[in-house]
């Protein structure tokens, strides 16, 4: 019988490398990147030289989220082929949202922090008394900001197609299922909140419920594999 041990196992560590290229990136990309993870926009700055200064950076925080995001939707073609065999509507909720749609998104954000360096470097060709290019650079930077709750609302909704399908499948223990699936709401909570700007500072705790877990699970995945008996019923 196949046990999809290998499933599990990569779905694991590109969960676990997903987590360690975003925060890698949001460390190496510097105090402009670090920024809009956190939410934390910067406001009363000279934006483009500020990137000038660390433009080095940025393009390191660039690379890693890039590979943030092929990890992740290489993590949904590990899981689809089992979790299809429950239902095929959840299977591919996930890899559209937590595939297709996410990884668009961090497609879009490396462009992104990649020719906001661009502007950058051509603040410092052009001379600071550049007002065009301090207008671009700083609606370029305001697009990521905006456009980060999106992309955390399309990843919500795939994970809550995963989840629902670990709960309906039993590959995984419930308990863990069960923690997945109630951090979603604090963390939804968290993007509409920053989506209609309200976010009052409280964004990062509603964001902690979730991403333990996530790494918990991958550790899970990676150690113990799938519940044999759970992939015997799905067969």
């Amino acid at each position: 019988m196949n046990t999809y041990r290998m499933n599990a196992v990569m779905a694991g560590i590109l969960y676990f490398l997903g987590t360690v290229f975003g925060v890698t990136g949001a460390v190496v990309g510097g105090e402009v990147l670090s920024s809009i993870v956190s939410s934390k926009p910067l406001v009363g700055v000279d934006m483009l030289g500020l990137v000038a200064a660390n433009s080095s950076r940025l393009n390191g925080g660039a690379f890693f989220t890039l590979m943030m995001g092929l990890s992740l939707v290489a993590m949904t073609v590990f899981l689809y082929p089992i979790f299809r065999k429950d239902s095929e509507e959840l299977a591919m909720g996930m890899v559209l949202f937590r595939g297709a749609l996410e990884g668009t998104h961090y497609f879009v954000v490396t462009l992104s922090i990649l020719s906001l360096a661009a502007l950058g470097n051509e603040y410092l060709v052009t001379g600071a008394d550049s007002t065009a290019l301090q207008s671009m650079g700083n609606v370029l930077y305001r697009f990521l900001d905006l456009e980060a709750p999106v992309a955390t609302i399309f990843f919500l909704i795939g994970a809550t197609c995963l989840y629902v399908s670990f709960y309906r499948t039993r590959l995984i223990p419930r308990w863990l299922t069960v923690w997945g699936l109630i951090g979603v709401v604090p963390y939804m909570a968290y993007a509409l909140l920053h989506f209609f700007h309200m976010d009052n500072g409280i964004g990062f705790y509603l964001q902690m419920v979730l991403a333990p877990q996530e790494m918990v699970m991958a550790v899970w995945l990676i150690a113990k594999g799938f519940d044999p008996a759970a992939v015997s019923r799905l067969a």
